[in-house]
């Protein structure tokens, strides 16, 4: 009988231990709550309308009826909880991994210089090459001396170590990138070791910049002026409209061209070739008016029936539509370095392809092809201007006089694109960016391979030991006969490396340990610093005209705790809080975490920002890799 009682007991005991805290399941909702207004942008003042609101619609709801969240709890939730967890879970990554380091610099709303820190690295956990926000500091000035110090010291109160920096992006800008007293340069003093990367976008933006410079100067004024016309009056923009229904168009606005969007160039010209038929149409209809010198429709109207505009939006649509697929890959989010110099130098040879002889480009190197060298270039009457633009030649012949001109601005506009490339990239085989194809797995389990591992493994010495390198070459080896092994793993480069770690040899260790471990940091290396620009749209979407007055600290939180959601790959109302935060909510920590940050920033004092002075150039064009 006693038995039995004591067994009852302990069932009683065990049941009562896996029931939830009934508190756990308030704390938990309030996190819920937050977590969805952070994801969503949501000011902080309609969590006093919103709770009531659910406690109205839910009275039979016990969870709901003991909820207490208003502005200034939920503002201490988000920031002191969520963010707070997910700002020190990445510190916590950066301390314990290899990671890059990217950057940018921008004066926001308030007029206040503000410096994004991003960090690339390799989650093991997810077998990915994940970008995290890890912190907003403010800055003072925008020199790379000012620049440095701020990130420094920032790296060092967090505790992470400078030498787990195993590469550095950022814009191309003098301040960042200066060879001799840039944020690369002192960064490399430091660790000299470090892998160095210009903006791949941002510099295939000045590069087509710098070609249309080539062209006749009315035609960017030309693509200017369309959208410019419409933006006027609604009435023109209707009676357009009435147009493109009788040409059988889509009714599409027309685009406006922006130095700020790297893209826009080659989308002006695309609209403006779709509804070529409607503006010509409009523009002759426009013609009658009395306004019409005024407003400059007949600049617009003269320039679009001069002999070659279209042929030469035509080219322009070609080329450029080359410039922005390269574009759009490397402001991808997913992992790209494996393909970078693949895809540039594929692009780079179609580019010179346009304009060089065929012979030269399968007999010599692209490295030490000159594109400004007359001996090597077709005849005008072989230049490659694109399917479309040809089949128009043909349809609308040009005069002889304007064909040849036509045919020479279309030179040399890819003589110039070519040379900027070439300025900002390089194409040579041995450089550190053509060896990183080996990130490929394909290519490593290839017979053709011809690529030593040493000779990648050399830039990078806080990646292996001296003393490993025998082992890593004899691992690398080896990868070339283990097909058997390799088979079952995933051939995408994030998860191979890293599944590579748990092949086995015959006493049951790991075969690749040392190569795996390798190519992991590898892939932190970043391929693009388009990460950064994201950070400062989602910072633009916080602190606008009307939430001008935010500290950038709690611009920080907010994207941290939007961040803490996002890497969980889950939409805001399937995450899940830990218990660690949970907790804390619960002892009240998040609201002394609170009450701390309040008497810090009491303390600080707002400077007002300095213009950032890039005229000091160290290098006019400085190389994208270092």
């Amino acid at each position: 009988m006693a038995s039995k009682k004591a067994t009852t007991v302990i069932e009683k005991f065990v049941t009562k231990k896996k029931e939830p805290d009934p508190k756990d399941k308030v704390h938990k909702a309030e996190l819920l709550l937050t977590a969805y207004m952070a994801v969503h942008d949501m000011p902080l003042s309609q969590a006093e309308h919103l709770l009531p609101l659910l406690k109205k619609m839910f009275p039979e709801c016990d969870v709901a009826q003991k909820m207490t969240l208003k502005k200034t709890k939920a503002s201490y939730v988000m920031q002191d909880g969520i963010a707070w967890e997910e700002s020190h879970e990445i510190a916590k990554i950066c301390q314990e991994n290899k990671f890059s380091l990217l950057i940018d610099e921008s004066t926001n709303v308030s007029v206040s210089q503000i410096l994004a820190v991003v960090v690339r690295f390799f989650d093991s956990k997810k077998a990915k090459v994940t970008d995290a926000l890890l912190d907003i500091v403010e800055v003072d000035d925008g020199s790379a001396d000012s620049l440095y110090k701020a990130v420094k010291g920032f790296l060092e109160e967090k505790n992470i170590p400078l030498c787990s920096i195993v590469g550095f992006a950022s814009d191309n800008c003098s301040a960042m990138l200066g060879s001799i007293s840039g944020f690369q340069a002192l960064l490399k003093k430091d660790v000299p070791s470090v892998f160095v990367l210009g903006c791949i976008c941002h510099s295939f933006a000045l590069c087509a910049s710098h070609a249309c410079a080539q062209l006749p100067s009315y035609l960017e004024q030309f693509l200017r002026d369309i959208c410019c016309y419409f933006s006027r009056s609604s009435k023109r923009l209707h009676q357009f409209q009435l147009i493109q229904d009788i040409v059988h168009t889509p009714k599409h606005r027309m685009l406006k061209l922006s130095e700020t969007r790297w893209l826009s160039r080659d989308k002006v010209i695309s609209r403006i070739l779709e509804q070529w038929d409607a503006l010509l149409l409009f523009f002759q209809g426009e013609m009658k008016t009395e306004s019409v010198k005024l407003d400059g429709a007949e600049e617009i109207y003269k320039v679009m029936k001069n002999q070659g505009t279209k042929h030469m939006l035509l080219f322009l649509n070609y080329v450029l539509s080359k410039v922005d697929k390269m574009n759009v890959e490397f402001q991808s989010e997913y992992f790209r370095l494996d393909s970078l110099y693949s895809t540039i130098a594929s692009e780079y040879r179609n580019i010179l392809g346009m304009f060089m002889k065929d012979e030269i480009l399968i007999t010599e190197k692209l490295a030490n092809i000159n594109p400004s060298d007359s001996s090597k270039f077709k005849t005008l009457d072989n230049l490659n201007v694109g399917g479309r633009c040809e089949t128009f030649l043909m349809k609308e012949p040009l005069q002889d006089e304007v064909k040849k001109r036509f045919l020479f601005d279309c030179r040399k506009f890819l003589v110039e694109l070519c040379q900027q490339m070439r300025k900002r990239c390089t194409f040579e085989e041995e450089s550190v960016l053509a060896l990183l194809r080996v990130l490929d797995p394909k290519l490593p389990q290839s017979p053709q391979r011809n690529v030593a591992i040493a000779k990648l493994a050399y830039p990078f010495p806080m990646l292996v030991n001296e003393h490993d390198l025998d082992k890593l070459q004899d691992q690398w080896n080896d990868l070339l006969y283990a097909k058997e092994h390799l088979q079952n793993l995933t051939q995408r480069a994030t998860s191979f490396w890293h599944e590579l770690s748990k092949v086995k040899d015959g006493n049951n260790e790991s075969k690749f340990d040392i190569l795996s471990k390798f190519m992991c940091g590898l892939l932190a290396l970043p391929h693009s610093s388009a990460c950064v620009e994201r950070a400062f749209s989602k910072i633009n979407m916080i602190k606008n005209k009307k939430t001008n007055r935010l500290h950038y600290s709690t611009v920080a939180n907010r994207l941290h705790a939007k961040q803490a959601i996002a890497r969980r790959e889950v939409p805001c109302y399937e995450w899940e809080p830990s218990v660690s935060l949970i907790n804390d909510l619960k002892s009240g920590l998040c609201h002394q975490r609170h009450l701390d940050r309040i008497k810090k920033n009491e303390v600080l004092t707002l400077h007002p920002a300095q213009p950032s002075d890039e005229s000091d150039t160290d290098d006019p064009h400085p190389v994208l890799v270092q």
